[in-house]
């Protein structure tokens, strides 16, 4: 028995790692539950170790929601709306109504624009526009929108916060002029041919939901731990009634 027990953990690493781990939450969580029911009782002691459990992933559910760490959901991030060739003040669209009227230009070498700048190279380069991103250079960048606001617009600090207006970026790009290579000499740096039209992309940030898994874990804790905390309370009193009538 013991040999079979050897060769299961030195079998496979992968089968090895995941006995370590169940062994060691049975150990972990055995051993208060068998301490707690020589002292308090079969079913007393379980519900008093669940309650502990319970409490500390809330404590853990919490410091993953705050910090956003954990079992995380979909990250933040720039989804393409649609391309436009051209004028964007002549666009038809309810995104670009009244451009560029409330619309704020951005460094190219801005944190949002470095973050968005990705996306907009897979659209570009996915619907046709051009061949590769080698083939033009950003040359522009707007954003629209994206302020947070409390409950009635009066508690406008976090964290209550919790709603925001659609958040728009326009990265906008122009093709390159073709040199020739002269050989034994660098290849020449890429120059915005000043002839070419515009082409912009117009993006929305998709806020994603990167806290709500560890939200639902720790509000299902919380349930759990209130549960077990309220029969452990009713078991008292009922218990001290009792005595009292002794």
């Amino acid at each position: 028995m013991t040999s079979s027990a050897i060769l299961a953990l030195s079998w496979n690493p992968h089968v090895r790692g995941g006995l370590y781990v169940l062994i060691a939450v049975v150990i972990l969580c055995g051993s208060g539950v068998l301490i707690l029911g020589t002292n308090l009782g079969g079913r007393l002691g379980f519900q008093a170790a669940a309650a502990g459990l319970t409490g500390f992933f809330v404590i853990i559910g919490a410091t993953w929601w705050v910090y956003g760490i954990g079992p995380q959901g979909k990250a933040p991030a720039w989804v393409p709306r649609f391309e436009i060739r051209g004028d964007l003040s002549q666009t038809e669209s309810e995104i670009l109504e009244g451009f560029p009227k409330g619309w704020e230009e951005l460094d190219l070498s801005d944190e949002a624009v470095a973050d968005a700048l990705p996306v907009s190279d897979a659209a570009l380069t996915e619907s046709g526009s051009f061949q590769a991103s080698g083939d033009y250079l950003p040359v522009a960048a707007l954003e629209k929108g994206g302020e947070t606001y409390g409950p009635f617009g009066v508690f406008n600090f976090r964290p209550l916060n919790l709603f925001h207006k659609p958040h728009y970026l326009v990265i906008q790009v122009q093709a390159v002029e073709p040199q020739e290579e002269i050989p034994g000499a660098p290849p020449p740096r890429p120059r915005v041919d000043p002839n070419a039209p515009p082409v912009s992309v117009v993006m929305v940030r998709d806020l994603g939901s990167l806290r709500v898994n560890p939200a639902v874990f720790t509000i299902a804790s919380m349930l759990l731990f209130g549960l077990l905390v309220y029969q452990l309370h009713t078991r008292d009193k009922e218990l001290m009634a009792l005595r009292a009538k002794q």
